[in-house]
């Protein structure tokens, strides 16, 4: 079960970043990187790893 994210106006919403590592995982067969999910959802490297780390707790 994903851990509910603190509020926050600029912290990505956890279902668009699930979204896109199942996504990446379903089309690559590897799990998605924080530089990756940067990409994807075009905010900065400290916002994406924090995303990542909800994704992955």
């Amino acid at each position: 079960m994903l851990a509910k994210p603190t509020a926050s106006a600029t912290l990505p919403a956890v279902p668009e970043a699930l979204l896109i590592a199942e996504t990446h995982h379903a089309e690559q067969g590897q799990h998605i990187t924080p530089g990756q999910l940067k990409g994807r959802l075009r905010v900065t490297l400290p916002l994406a790893t924090t995303a990542h780390a909800q994704l992955s707790a």
